[in-house]
């Protein structure tokens, strides 16, 4: 009974100490509208005693932007080659309604902002229990159109990007009988 108790453990500890990567991807094309960005500064973690693979050593993340794109198009990079279809059922390719891409930048310099539309060239994704980490090519970036309502705003009024705006009109009054307005006959 002890030797097969020692077996197990044995085969416990191997499993844990052995890395699992990650399952290697092409590099991709993203293309979409930026519609949440965020900034964050260069961290490092430190490593997990006994652990293999990146978590067991001491580890830096490089600033970057979280970014959450809309309306996009996802596709394997030009000179991709992709074995088969369904190979990479995680991969999800052609018009996403939302995507959400890690992009490395050194500073917080609004180099992307909300409303952007970019697209994202030789995108990739690697790492293993102890994090992950992306790289890219370049990035094409289209300049935020301004919205119609800030065409007439006075030239010293500054505009409020993270504010909805709602309009000033009443909305319908509830009925003295408790009933709701919409369903007046």
């Amino acid at each position: 009974m002890r030797s097969v108790f020692v077996i197990l453990f044995s085969l416990f500890m191997v499993a844990v100490a052995s890395a699992a990567p990650m399952a290697p991807q092409p590099e991709l094309e993203i293309e979409g509208l930026i519609a949440v960005v965020e900034w964050v500064p260069e961290t490092t973690e430190k490593g997990v005693w006994g652990m293999s693979g990146s978590l067991g050593g001491d580890r830096t993340f490089p600033a970057h932007y979280n970014v959450e794109l809309v309306d996009c198009n996802v596709a394997v990079a030009e000179g991709e080659l992709v074995q088969e279809e369904g190979s990479m059922p995680w991969l999800k390719l052609g018009k996403q309604e939302k995507y959400s891409v890690t992009l490395n930048h050194p500073a917080d310099d609004g180099f992307l902002k909300r409303g952007m539309r970019i697209k994202v060239l030789g995108y990739n994704q690697s790492g293993d229990e102890g994090g992950v980490w992306t790289t890219f090519r370049s990035i094409e970036r289209q300049e935020a159109a301004k919205c119609p309502c800030q065409e007439h705003d006075a030239p010293d009024s500054t505009p409020v990007d993270d504010a909805l705006a709602v309009p000033d009109v009443p909305g319908p009054q509830p009925r003295e009988d408790g009933s709701s307005a919409d369903l007046q006959p």
